[in-house]
């Protein structure tokens, strides 16, 4: 059993929220547990034994309230002081990715470095404290200005390698994208989207396309297609297999009662679907989510054969075209309650070990979402996920990045402010920057191009009016400094 003070003005604290909060084992995996607020004291009881790191929400003055962790830690009779291992934790991460892009000389980092020393002292100044309550005002002091900096460290790193990497010509012929939804190509839209992006993801969820067993509906899709290819814009077909609650037909439930019938409806559909629109689509994200959404109980062993099974099939179906394996909740924080889904890095690692015949993976980068807990995560987290997935050797596409423009979602945080139309721009900004710069990311794919899209009604780039966004003129900005004046 672990146990965390906790302090609120001063004193111990009465009430915590625990939305989120999780505990982490060996390889940033979650553990499953109960974590609960005792007398001033979060109390959390593993299931497993062994050192572990505790994750949950928390308010940085400045930054916002985002999803943060202690370092891993071992069960002792005397609690741990939560403001002090929350800095430590985060201290520990920015030495970790100093070293990691050997961040230790260079000389317009020296401010960045003199922050992170005065971080370091004020940690000290918390550990030598005679009571707790001093204790937690210089923890968050040192909270604060770390969490600070690890964002300035990961902005910087941006700033280093992505003029080197248009310098160096690694820079993708295509890295600009937007998920579309079929309702939303209009001859009226078509110019904004072509300006501001080079190609399209467009879904090709199984609930759109076949809402009853047998009966096809591609009336939208078919327009959409046809509004592309008169504007010669290239496509990406996604979700093609996915069991995300809102993109599985609800006649598959029934289906998957049986193993082997899913199986064959499954090899069924993207066959006709491959076949039918093969010849439009650039390259396809075969399935993607299989990892966190397993509402049928398939076992690890099925998943896997349905990941290759998928791939083969893309192979087989349209030989010229790239096959992608999507990554969610790439943190995986739903692993921890829920036995039926796998760590996203055992996901990756499987495919790669299992000879899955595939060019790329796609990871979503999405926040601050109305449907699901998309923990917010501060910058200095979303590289280094970013840097983890890249060390499998595949490149790297990322797929519905972003963030509300509008909402309240306590439960999933916020990112320096309120969610507005100016966070979402700056939060656009820094991210497509900070993926871009890294060689192993081809693209990057906003994840609506309007608003009124689940799983964020706000995330879209346009207004329900049809006005555009200070994040697309941020993106229009970006695209012009990516691709020179002539983009």
């Amino acid at each position: 059993m672990l146990r965390f003070t906790v302090f609120e003005n001063g004193a111990p604290a009465r009430s915590l929220s625990l939305d989120g909060a999780h505990l982490l084992g060996a390889d940033h995996v979650p553990v499953r547990s109960e974590i609960r607020l005792e007398k001033g004291e979060l109390v959390c009881d593993a299931r497993s034994r062994g050192a572990a790191a505790l994750a949950l929400m928390w308010s940085v003055e400045g930054v916002g309230r985002i999803l943060l962790e202690t370092p891993r830690v071992l069960d002792r009779p005397e609690p741990y002081h939560l403001h002090v291992e929350l800095a430590r934790g985060q201290l520990m991460r920015i030495s970790q990715k100093r070293e990691d892009w050997g961040f230790y000389d260079h000389p317009q980092g020296k401010s960045l470095y003199d922050e992170i020393d005065k971080a370091r002292d004020l940690l000290v100044e918390a550990l030598a404290a005679s009571d707790g309550a001093t204790a937690a005002k210089f923890a968050d002091q040192s909270l604060t200005i770390g969490v600070k900096i690890g964002e300035s460290l990961s902005t910087y790193h941006a700033d280093v390698n992505l003029p080197a990497r248009k310098e160096n010509g690694t820079m993708p012929a295509l890295p600009l994208g937007c998920r579309i939804d079929p309702t939303h190509y209009t001859d009226a839209a078509m110019p904004c989207i072509s300006e501001a992006f080079q190609f399209v993801e467009l879904p090709f969820t199984w609930a759109s396309l076949q809402p009853a067993e047998g009966k096809y509906e591609t009336g939208h899709l078919e327009k959409a297609l046809q509004h592309l290819k008169t504007h010669k814009m290239p496509i990406r077909g996604c979700s093609l297999l996915s069991f995300e609650p809102w993109e599985t037909p609800d006649w598959l439930v029934k289906v998957a009662k049986d193993y082997d019938r899913l199986r064959e409806a499954i090899m069924k559909h993207l066959r006709t679907v491959i076949r039918s629109f093969g010849g439009h689509v650039q390259s396809w994200e075969v399935c993607v989510g299989l990892h966190a959404y397993n509402p049928f109980k398939l076992s690890f062993e099925q998943l896997v054969e349905l990941t290759r099974m998928s791939a083969i099939l893309s192979r087989q179906s349209a030989p010229k075209s790239e096959v992608i394996l999507g990554l969610v909740l790439p943190w995986g924080e739903y692993y921890a309650n829920d036995p039926q889904s796998i760590p996203p890095t055992l996901y990756a690692e499987m495919a790669l070990q299992s000879g899955v015949n595939f060019d790329a993976f796609s990871v979503q980068l999405q926040f601050g979402g109305q449907h699901t807990a998309q923990y917010v995560r501060d910058l200095l987290q979303i590289s280094s996920i970013l840097d983890r997935i890249g060390s499998y050797g595949k490149p790297v596409h990322v797929s519905c990045a972003g963030v509300p423009s509008d909402g309240m979602t306590p439960m999933s945080g916020y990112w320096h402010d309120e969610w507005n139309e100016q966070v979402q721009s700056n939060w656009l900004r820094d991210i497509y920057r900070i993926a871009l710069s890294k060689s192993f990311v081809e693209s990057v794919s906003w994840q609506s191009w309007a608003d009124g899209v689940a799983p964020s009604p706000w995330g879209g780039l346009q207004k329900k009016d049809g006005s555009r966004k200070k994040s697309y003129q941020e993106l229009l900005s970006l695209r012009s400094e990516l691709m020179g004046a002539s983009a």
